[in-house]
């Protein structure tokens, strides 16, 4: 996509969508933080556009002092809705990569901490990726999966299986053994 189509598309939607995006963004980490914290990531992937979608047809319907606008441009609100759940991810993402600082993690730790989220509470996510790095480091007996599967099992969320541990632990030292033999 060309800058020129980008702009001609927030030229086309407006500033309306991008301050409803911002809002949205906000929202949605809100919702992540308090009383979301537990539900699956697969389904906070939908909630930008929801929100977005809800966001915009309060705003159309205030801004046109009218309910009957919602039925009878049911096709730009979805539109727009969807529009604001886009960008409102897209100011996310931009937020993630750019802004937020993130503690430097050594690429063994960044790679267990991906695959540990969401088997570990995310407010220790990074010490145990750090814990179970330093034990596969330090393990001189060839059996770092054990120690691994271990330390997983202290620190796991209640809702993860003793299969769940055992598969995690063994993933991690075959991903950690194939990035490291490249």
């Amino acid at each position: 996509m060309t800058i020129i189509k980008i702009i001609d598309t927030f030229t086309f939607y407006g500033i309306d969508v991008i301050l409803l995006a911002a809002l949205t963004a906000i929202c949605v980490q809100i919702c992540k933080l308090t009383f979301l914290k537990k539900i699956k990531k697969k389904l906070l992937t939908f909630l930008p556009f929801m929100l977005g979608t809800l966001f915009y047809a309060t705003y159309g319907a205030l801004k046109n002092l009218s309910i009957n606008y919602l039925i009878e441009e049911y096709v730009t609100v979805l539109e727009h809705g969807i529009s604001v759940g886009a960008v409102a991810t897209l100011l996310y993402v931009l937020y993630e990569q750019f802004v937020r600082e993130k503690k430097h993690l050594s690429p063994a730790e960044g790679i267990i901490s991906t695959l540990i989220e969401g088997y570990v509470p995310k407010s220790s996510v990074e010490k145990v990726a750090a814990t179970i790095a330093e034990a596969i480091e330090k393990d001189v007996t060839g059996n770092g999966a054990a120690r691994c599967a271990e330390i997983l099992k202290q620190n796991a969320d209640s809702e993860t299986t003793e299969v769940d541990v055992q598969l995690l632990s063994k993933l991690i030292i075959e991903t950690l053994a194939h990035t490291t033999a490249i």
